[in-house]
């Protein structure tokens, strides 16, 4: 089969297109032809040697997954060849087929489109997570969102806008994607690079600040969430986009009852998935009710990959980017890969 893989840590040019061994599922597996793969800000921090979670080279990129099931294992017995599936696979996803452990996939009816479905996986179930089990987020309660044009923040946008969350607030790095985030459902936007967003967030919300904030910039992004955030609120962090240093003083959080919570769905992949399957439970039901619609941004061919990455990287999607394999292509014909790289040019 063809994918991804890299060799050595380095820039998205080390994403090498090439023929692979064919995966075999052993007894508890599920085997599963790849129709989309999406691309996280993870991958990056992986192909870079810096992602926590990250596996020993050579390896196959990518964290999440959705397809048709080809074949299923001896103990497997919920999943079935012929079922659409969402999946966190074993070994990367960047590739024409890949396995997964039946624990951590997931059937979702055939009235879900597997593009849909493959942008949604990682991203939406990060943000349920979050919102749903760490911050117990309430319908009356305010929430930030750091990097709200993302992948994760534009979904964590659309699921507490499901969770019945009406007061938003988005944070961006580049003014030009204020418009999009409004669209979304925010009802205010601020810079994350500005040393003043705190003060703009406490004048957005009457000087109250927010119940809840979700970040994955960490440095000095986390004084100035605790600066903002309302007595009992709950900052989650999820990432260190920014390296600097930041400084916690240590009368930040008792005063106000605030609290930080860390949080690494990937980690509750690989020691909770019991966690993870409610989790993704929830996912495929806002699916299915349509109470979370994906932005797709862009879907690339999976010798793109590099491309896709460096799009990523250089914070010019808004919304998610989408791997296709080209045999997904040699099956469903021409008109569809037309339908789906022309995004490459609606973006």
């Amino acid at each position: 089969m063809k994918g991804i893989i890299v060799k050595q840590y380095g820039g998205s040019d080390v994403l090498e297109y090439a023929d692979l061994p064919d995966p075999i599922p052993d007894e508890s597996q599920v085997l599963i032809e790849v129709h989309g793969a999406s691309v996280n800000y993870a991958d990056v921090k992986a192909r870079k040697g810096d992602y926590h979670l990250g596996r020993s080279l050579p390896v196959i990129p990518g964290l999440d997954v959705a397809g048709v099931v080809l074949d299923v294992g001896s103990e497997v017995s919920l999943i079935k060849p012929g079922d659409h599936v969402i999946a966190f696979p074993v070994a990367g996803s960047y590739a024409e087929q890949v396995i997964a452990s039946h624990s951590l996939t997931f059937v979702v009816p055939k009235s879900v489109d597997l593009i849909v479905a493959a942008a949604t996986t990682l991203t939406a179930g990060t943000a349920t997570h979050m919102l749903k089990n760490l911050a117990r987020i309430q319908d009356s309660e305010s929430l930030l969102v750091h990097t709200a044009a993302g992948g994760v923040g534009s979904t964590a946008v659309k699921v507490a806008k499901a969770l019945g969350v009406k007061r938003i607030y988005g944070s961006i790095g580049s003014s030009w994607k204020e418009s999009h985030v409004k669209k979304m459902g925010a009802i205010g936007v601020v810079d994350y690079n500005s040393e003043t967003y705190s003060q703009d967030i406490k004048l957005l919300t009457g000087e109250s600040g927010v119940d809840v904030i979700l970040n994955p910039l960490g440095g000095s992004t986390i004084e100035r969430d605790l600066d903002c955030l309302a007595p009992y609120g709950r900052l989650v962090v999820f990432g260190e986009l920014k390296k600097q240093a930041g400084k916690l003083l240590q009368n930040a959080l008792y005063p106000a009852n605030k609290t930080i919570i860390g949080s690494s769905f990937g980690h509750y992949r690989k020691y909770r998935p019991d966690i993870v399957r409610e989790t993704m439970a929830a996912v495929i039901q806002m699916l299915v009710d349509k109470q979370i619609d994906m932005s797709v941004d862009t879907c690339f061919s999976l010798q793109q990959a590099s491309q896709a990455q460096q799009l990523l990287e250089d914070r010019k999607a808004l919304g998610k980017v989408v791997l296709v394999p080209e045999s997904f292509f040699e099956r469903n014909g021409k008109k569809k890969a037309d339908e789906l790289l022309d995004l490459q040019n609606s973006a």
